[in-house]
């Protein structure tokens, strides 16, 4: 009997889930089910294919098997969505699942714009995946994401940039930091200070960079982490200095746990973008949410307090 005829979709949408968050128990807890279900169906999946899909159980990998069978599903389960997306485009009404990727300084917003929308198109649904820069350049590379919300677009692909919302970054310190509450800074006292810095191929971090550079200030001491919140609890902490994206520090400013250093030439401003792959036609649903936070998305941000 052929594949076709014999793999379920449930079985298809669980396998993606296991590729895509890396681990049974993860995609057990996104798709609602217990784990051993979904050990059991990828297993069942297994057998009906005659192939393995994965290497390893707990620190797996995709085999060349795996890897087809995932291009594969992926396409099913889209040329679904898009067929019921289509039917109700006859009616007028913009539906489906837009897979949406934010790097890990959008994280703190994109949901309140996604819950806005949502209020606005009940019939439009979401995946959203968090990566860093060089991750979302990756899934954006592999037809992962539908859209991607991130800052500069990286290079090399064709992509429809679409500006919706300001970025300022500054640098953070505890308040009761010497330089902390001094009128102007000048760059060239960061020269001294402990930098703390995200991973390389940060967005963040590449600002911050050409900052320094261009002001002649050369790092002495950095040290760097992995996520916004471990650098926010270390500058607390008073463990240095670190630079980062206003939406990212807002809650702790307004408690006065963090203080915002009034170094000259900062905030640095970047955009926020909405990036489509632009040599694939975008569904109604995908334009739906585009449109929508082209023309709202900075306007929520700043009701919000981001």
């Amino acid at each position: 009997m052929k594949i076709a005829q014999r793999v379920s979709l449930r079985q298809l949408r669980l396998f993606i889930a296991v590729a895509e968050t890396g681990s049974f128990t993860a995609a057990a807890k996104l798709m609602h089910v217990t784990q051993p279900a979904v050990s059991m169906q990828v297993h069942e999946l297994e057998s009906m294919i005659g192939e393995v899909l994965l290497d390893g159980r707990r620190g797996f990998r995709l085999t060349p098997a795996g890897e087809i069978l995932l291009r594969h599903a992926r396409e099913v389960i889209t040329s679904l969505e898009l067929a019921e997306v289509e039917l109700k485009a006859m009616k007028g009404v913009a539906s489906g699942t837009v897979s949406v990727g934010a790097v890990t300084t959008a994280e703190y917003f994109v949901p309140r714009l996604l819950a806005a929308f949502g209020e606005a198109f009940p019939d439009i649904r979401f995946r959203l995946t968090v990566r860093n820069r060089s991750g979302m350049a990756d899934l954006l590379r592999d037809r992962g994401v539908d859209v991607a919300i991130m800052g500069a677009p990286p290079t090399g692909l064709a992509l429809r940039r679409v500006p919706f919302a300001p970025d300022p970054m500054s640098f953070v310190v505890p308040p009761s930091h010497p330089l902390a509450g001094r009128k102007s800074v000048p760059p060239s006292a960061l020269a001294g200070e402990r930098l703390l810095l995200r991973e390389q191929g940060s967005g963040t971090r590449a600002a911050m960079e050409r900052f320094l550079r261009a002001h002649g200030v050369k790092l002495t001491q950095a040290d760097e982490m992995g996520s916004n919140e471990t650098l926010k609890q270390a500058v607390m902490a008073g463990l240095g200095v670190s630079f980062l994206s206003h939406h990212t520090f807002a809650i702790e400013a307004a408690a006065g746990r963090l203080s915002r250093l009034n170094v000259r030439g900062t905030p640095i401003e970047r955009e926020w973008n909405l990036l489509v792959p632009a040599d694939k036609r975008p569904s109604l649903a995908v334009e739906a949410l585009v449109d929508f936070l082209q023309h709202q998305g900075r306007a929520l941000m700043e009701e919000t307090g981001l």
